[in-house]
Parts: structure tokens; sequence; C-alpha cells
């Protein structure tokens, strides 16, 4: 995404619960640099509101019960087929690790609890603002604690190559493909695929797990 200081980042909200959608007003216009430019109270209206108007981020609740489609994981399966480059970013009451595994394999920038809401979105947005993975802490305790993204799951870095272990630790520092073959001068094609490499070894299907990761074997 990168975007410059002096354009504002804009965000579409959804969520069913208007109260809470004023909460997410509230905290995310704390910041000038963002515009909230759109909100949307169901899945109909939220895919209808993406079509006449565009943004750089979204933020939705994951269940939002509608006339045609209340499941979650199918609505985020809508929206990342219709707009594959749109960052997403979830938020959720609920609190089961398969559920938030199968959240961040469909590719999403930003998941998080509605009770940290306060404290992390404004984290999460950043992180997002430059292409970076956002999972509240909370969310990576459960995931760890349930074998979902911990040494029960994932297999050792030490199998990595030095080639892809230096990739991976590029690409959690928010480095793109293109930036890391600039400054390892190796291809682009080189480091898609040490990067593929290196996700597979590590059991990886998302880039959420993959910041995860990095993070708790400290090679950030």
């Amino acid at each position: 995404m990168n975007q410059t200081s002096n354009k504002k980042l804009r965000i579409v909200l959804a969520d069913d619960h208007p109260i809470f959608l004023i909460g997410l007003r509230a905290v995310l216009e704390r910041d000038d640099n963002l515009e909230i430019v759109g909100e949307a109270s169901s899945p109909t209206a939220l895919i209808e509101l993406l079509q006449s108007c565009p943004c750089e981020v979204l933020v939705t609740d994951f269940m939002m019960p509608g006339e045609q489609q209340n499941d979650g994981l199918r609505l985020i399966e809508q929206l990342r087929r219709h707009h594959p480059e749109l960052p997403i970013v979830v938020v959720t009451m609920l609190n089961n690790a398969g559920l938030f595994r199968s959240i961040l394999d469909l590719g999403v920038m930003g998941l998080l609890s509605k009770a940290s809401l306060a404290d992390e979105l404004p984290a999460a947005i950043s992180h997002v603002r430059r292409d970076k993975v956002f999972v509240a802490q909370a969310i990576q305790q459960l995931l760890s604690l349930a074998g979902e993204v911990g040494p029960d799951r994932l297999l050792s870095g030490e199998q990595l190559s030095p080639r892809e272990l230096e990739v991976i630790r590029l690409l959690a520092a928010g480095m793109t493909v293109g930036e890391i073959a600039a400054k390892l001068s190796r291809s682009k094609k080189t480091v898609s695929t040490q990067k593929v490499s290196a996700m597979r070894k590590l059991g990886l299907s998302s880039a959420a797990a993959l910041y995860i990761y990095v993070q708790e074997h400290g090679l950030a």
C-alpha cells in the first residue's frame, strides 16, 4: 500500500450494530491521516458499497446476519474474490482458535478482538498502511496455546536455508518481494521461489501466519 504521509487513508467500516460502528469511527477519527468514506450494516450493503466507494482498507465485523449471507468465512471469501487487492481487517467477539486460523488463511491483513479495539485498532491500521499484517496479542496467544501456529504445528526454522531465512526475515519486516530482490541483488522470481519454499517448510499458508511465526521465534 505504502500511502504517502500527505494523503489520507480511505477506510470503509462494516458492522451490524450501530453503536459499535460509532465506536469504530470514534477510534479512527482520532487520526487526522484517516478518512471514513463509507459504512455498512449488512453483508449485502457492504458488497454494494464497495462497488461504488473506493477505499484502501476495510474494517469489518466477522459475523453480520443478513438476508442471504450470515457466514463470516463466506463473506470474507467473497470479498477476497471480488476485491483481491483490498486489505481487510476483521474484528470479532468470537474466541475460537480454529476459526481464527481459518480467517487468517483467507489472507486478511488484520485480526482483532472487539474487547481490545481501542488499543489495537490504530496499531492495526498503521501496520496495514505499511503492508504488514497485524494480529491481536490475545489472538496470537490463543493460537499458540491451541497449537495452531506454535511448535506443535510448525516445523523447525533450522530446516530453512540461510537464503530462505533471510527472505522470511525481510518479509516479516514489511518489505515486498520486489524490495527484497533489489536489496539482495536477486531476481523477483528467485525471491518469490525462496518465499514459497520457506513457508511450505514451516507449514505456513498465509502472511498472517508468517507474521506470528516470526514474532514467536524472535526472527524479526
